[in-house]
C-alpha cells in the first residue's frame, strides 16, 4: 500500500475525521431478471431456476479484505458513480480510515479506480495495488441497491405427476424479514407452464433431480441481469 500525500497532512486529514461523506449514486432502478426471458436452461434440485433482482446495470468493481497501516477495505461489490468513483451501496463503512496510531476514527464506502494501474485509491491518499487486495472490474454488472428486493424459486423435484418448488424473497441488506412458501404443480392437468407470482416458466422435461424448463416472462420485468 502507498501512501500519496505529506505526513503532516494526513495526520491532520485523518485525525481531525474530516473525510468525506459515504457515496449514494443518483439513478433509477428496475427489476432484472435471469435467465434471460426466452431461453432454455436446465437445473437441478436443489438450484433456483429463476432469480430476479433490484438495481442497475453500471461498472462494477469486486473487492476483497484488505487492511493496510492508514485504511482498511471491506469484501463487496463496488459500483461506478462517475468520474473513477465506485462506492459501496449496501455497507455505508466499508472503507475505515486510519490514524497514524492504526486506529479507524472514520468510515465511507467509496474508492477511486485507476484502471490503466489496477489500482485502487481511499480518500486518504494511500493505494492498494492488486497483489494487496483482490480487484475484479466487472464492464456491466448489475449494481444491487441497499433495499434491493430479491426474489427466487428453486426447483425442489418431482413425485408422480407432481413438481415441486420452493419460492423465497428477501432484501438484499436484510431489513427486511426473508419470505419462504413452497408450492406444487401438477403436471396431470394438461398445461405445462408454471405461473407463480408473476413468472411464467414452460416445464420441457423434469425427474426428481433434474428440470429442462424455458422462462416465458419474469416476475414483474423482461430485463435481464
Amino acid at each position: 500500500m502507498k501512501n500519496n500525500i505529506p505526513l503532516i497532512v494526513l495526520g491532520a486529514t485523518i485525525l481531525s475525521g474530516c473525510a468525506p461523506g459515504s457515496v449514494a449514486p443518483k439513478v433509477t432502478t428496475q427489476e432484472y431478471v435471469e435467465p434471460m426471458v426466452g431461453t432454455t436452461n436446465k437445473a437441478y434440485m436443489g438450484d433456483h431456476i429463476i432469480r430476479s433482482a433490484t438495481g442497475y446495470k453500471t461498472e462494477l468493481l469486486k473487492l476483497g479484505n484488505a487492511s493496510g497501516s492508514l485504511s482498511e477495505i471491506k469484501e463487496g461489490t463496488y459500483c461506478h458513480t462517475g468520474n473513477n468513483v465506485y462506492a459501496n451501496p449496501i455497507d455505508k463503512n466499508s472503507i475505515g480510515l486510519k490514524n497514524l496510531y492504526g486506529v479507524v476514527v472514520n468510515s465511507v464506502n467509496y474508492v477511486t479506480y485507476d484502471k490503466a494501474k489496477n489500482t485502487i485509491s481511499p480518500p486518504n491518499g494511500t493505494t492498494y495495488n492488486s497483489s494487496e487486495i483482490s480487484i475484479q472490474y466487472v464492464p456491466n454488472g448489475l449494481c444491487m441497491v441497499s433495499d434491493s428486493f430479491v426474489k427466487t424459486i428453486e426447483y425442489n423435484g418431482k413425485s408422480g405427476n407432481t413438481l415441486k418448488f420452493t419460492y423465497r424473497e428477501f432484501s438484499n441488506n436484510m431489513a427486511r424479514s426473508a419470505y419462504t412458501t413452497d408450492f406444487t404443480f401438477d403436471l396431470s392437468e394438461g398445461t405445462k407452464v408454471v405461473a407463480y407470482k408473476g413468472a411464467k416458466i414452460r416445464i420441457n422435461e423434469a425427474n426428481n433431480s433434474l428440470i429442462d424448463y424455458t422462462i416465458v416472462s419474469g416476475f414483474d420485468s423482461r430485463k435481464e441481469f
